[in-house]
């Protein structure tokens, strides 16, 4: 789940905590805090905070992306994947 847009909704529909979204969707808070943290994210609760504030669920997902760092002497350094929270770096060797 993308938080910083999960975030966005939030502070744009004045939903100060976490806590608080729990109790607006009948998540279980500590459920809440696990999609939050990149653990259990269930596509049902995801779905449930979609509907909450009127998105779709796709808004909220990441999708993965890859980043592709060139040196000066147009060499791939380093490439990340990111998505899901998480991101994981590679160094490439020639």
């Amino acid at each position: 789940m993308n938080i910083q847009i999960l975030n966005e909704l939030m502070r744009q529909n004045e939903i100060p905590s976490y806590f608080q979204l729990s109790k607006e969707t009948h998540i279980p808070y500590t459920t809440l805090l696990d999609l939050v943290r990149g653990n259990g994210e269930r596509l049902s609760n995801i779905k449930t905070i979609a509907d909450f504030f009127g998105v779709k669920m796709t808004y909220l997902i990441d999708e993965p992306v890859k980043i592709i760092t060139i040196n000066e002497k147009n060499r791939v350094i380093v490439e990340k994947e990111t998505g899901y929270n998480s991101i994981l770096s590679n160094l490439l060797s020639d």
